[in-house]
């Protein structure tokens, strides 16, 4: 399994995406920095997004719900589930 994290992927969308395609074993193609463009038809309700560039305005949106996360990745943590903090400024919770 592949990690892609978000504001990682806005501040470097090729070395991000290079490193998605590399994983799935894939090659590269510069079209895959132009999805925004594709002429292919989109029968979702998020075609509006789909047709959009990647962009930033999401980035640090979880502070808003801060600290209601905190009980929710305990509770993942002590199941084995996510390592994961957002923005990976989330002090690790303890044991």
């Amino acid at each position: 399994m592949l990690t892609v994290d978000y504001e990682a992927l806005v501040g470097d969308l090729e070395g991000q995406s290079r490193r998605l395609i590399d994983f799935l074993g894939l090659d590269w193609e510069p079209a895959c920095l132009d999805f925004h463009r594709t002429q292919r038809a989109v029968t979702t309700l998020s075609v509006w997004q789909v047709r959009q560039q990647i962009y930033t305005r999401s980035v640090g949106r979880w502070r808003h719900y801060e600290r209601h996360l905190g009980p929710m990745l305990a509770t993942l943590r002590r199941s084995g589930g996510a390592s994961w903090r957002p923005a990976r400024l989330i002090p690790p919770l303890p044991d």
